[in-house]
């Protein structure tokens, strides 16, 4: 056990490493299935081994949440964390929702190293969420949002990011 919590630390410290971050395309290509039939050992890790690319960028739901991204952490080829995110470069504010840290993978610090390489990722940008909190989720809002812009309150997402907003109004 001490072995997994080690190899989840060393990921949560990758998170700001670009080279460790792979981005999948919104669709994989015929070369991408190709690919992993033609070479699956590529895609399989050991759950103590630290994965070529553990950190993942991809789109949310093609319908529910048009233009979302997320940030996902993978041990092996387990999947222990994911936030959702989206920004708008117009008005430079961000939004997140949904940090979970799946069974066996809490308190390693995946979800303050996801939401740091967010705010590297877009400098500048104010970062909110669209719902409230729950009590219970206070303190850990409390120690990622120090010295944040926006500090992670509540905001209602703009017409750049939800058209039908603007429609509606």
């Amino acid at each position: 056990m001490a072995e997994k919590k080690a190899a989840i630390r060393a990921i949560a410290n990758l998170a700001d490493h670009v080279h460790w971050m792979r981005e999948w395309p919104d669709k994989p290509t015929w070369r991408d299935r190709l690919r992993r039939y033609m070479y699956p050992e590529s895609y399989r890790v050991a759950w103590n081994a630290t994965p070529p690319r553990p950190w993942v960028d991809r789109p949310a739901g093609a319908f529910e949440r048009t233009g979302w991204r997320i940030r996902a952490a993978y041990l092996g080829a387990d999947l222990a964390f994911e936030v959702e995110y989206v920004v708008c470069d117009l008005c430079a504010i961000g939004w997140v929702e949904s940090p979970h840290s799946y069974e066996g993978y809490t308190r390693c610090g995946l979800a303050s190293a996801a939401l740091q390489s967010l705010r590297r990722a877009y400098p500048g940008v104010h970062w909110h969420t669209g719902g409230g909190h729950f009590r219970e989720s206070a303190p850990f809002w409390g120690s990622v949002s120090a010295n944040v812009l926006g500090g992670y309150t509540q905001r209602k997402r703009c017409h750049h990011v939800e058209p039908w907003r603007a429609q509606r109004a």
